[in-house]
């Protein structure tokens, strides 16, 4: 049986939307939250938290009304979330009309096991994990049960995605898939979509603070229209990442520069300056 799709907010984004008060919500609110254990790679450039921070310190949102537990969680994922969505719409999008690299879609949900050690999916480790976990931080009244709701649904349009990509993927000399087939996984695709902009719907509602940017539909992004955000930040942001882990970290990346080595200078930040530029798009100024 089909499941019934999950609203799309990107198609009124545009509009203003009535945040519910978060003093009155925070009156029923549970004190202590569910602390996760679970734990994802750390996203780049740590001090987009300070940044955040800063914004809600001049008054610009209400995160300092949330529960403790709640605002660390939304600092933490905050970032990872929204390289997600960049990832969704940049680099995933694009490779739906390009089946001979149909093998980049459904690697998402691969895991590896190298001897007795197992890695978890790409999937699983930067995506399902830190909404998992941001879920279980926000209690039922502030978002809590409609970001898990749209986890269930994320999750299980991503992996029909995935096997979708997989069946049909063109290797070789295969020949191409033909256009139900194309079909099929734009609508995996974009049930995926609508999910994942269902899920920050609710996260922007209970924080207080639209900072997570909604997906457009496949038309528009195929022509690069809808989505504020931008490409060559998120590229250049992932290049210097790139870069800053072959240095040993921000620590050692520092270390470096000041040693003059691998063609840094003294006062140039060896990890790269994009880093502080992508996380001020948006609400961040």
């Amino acid at each position: 049986m089909a499941m019934a799709a999950p609203a799309d907010p990107a198609a009124n984004h545009a509009g203003s939307r009535s945040i519910v008060s978060r003093r009155g919500l925070l009156g029923t609110a549970a004190s202590s939250m569910v602390a996760a254990s679970l734990a994802v790679a750390a996203p780049p450039a740590a001090f987009a938290y300070p940044l955040i921070q800063e914004a809600s310190d001049r008054g610009e949102d209400l995160l300092d009304e949330l529960p403790p537990k709640c605002k660390q969680a939304y600092l933490q994922y905050l970032p990872q979330l929204q390289l997600d969505g960049d990832y969704f719409a940049f680099e995933l999008t694009p490779l739906l009309a390009q089946p001979g690299r149909w093998d980049k879609i459904f690697a998402l949900t691969e895991s590896t096991n190298i001897g007795s050690a197992q890695s978890v999916s790409r999937l699983d480790r930067e995506f399902i994990t830190p909404m998992r976990i941001l879920a279980l931080a926000f209690p039922p009244d502030l978002g809590g049960e409609d970001m898990q709701s749209a986890i269930d649904n994320f999750q299980k349009s991503m992996f029909r995605l995935s096997s979708l990509a997989r069946k049909n993927a063109m290797t070789g000399n295969v020949a191409a898939p033909n256009a139900a087939e194309i079909k099929e996984v734009e609508t995996a695709f974009d049930g995926g979509r609508k999910a994942l902009n269902a899920f920050y719907e609710a996260v922007n509602t209970g924080a207080g603070a639209a900072r997570l940017t909604p997906i457009p539909p496949i038309p528009q992004m195929m022509k690069g229209e809808g989505y504020p955000r931008s490409k060559t930040l998120y590229t250049q942001l992932l290049k210097d990442a790139a870069l800053c882990r072959n240095r040993g970290g921000e620590q050692l990346a520092g270390l470096w520069g000041n040693l003059m080595v691998y063609g840094t200078i003294p006062g140039v930040n060896p990890c790269g300056d994009a880093a502080a530029k992508y996380y001020m798009q948006g609400n961040v100024k």
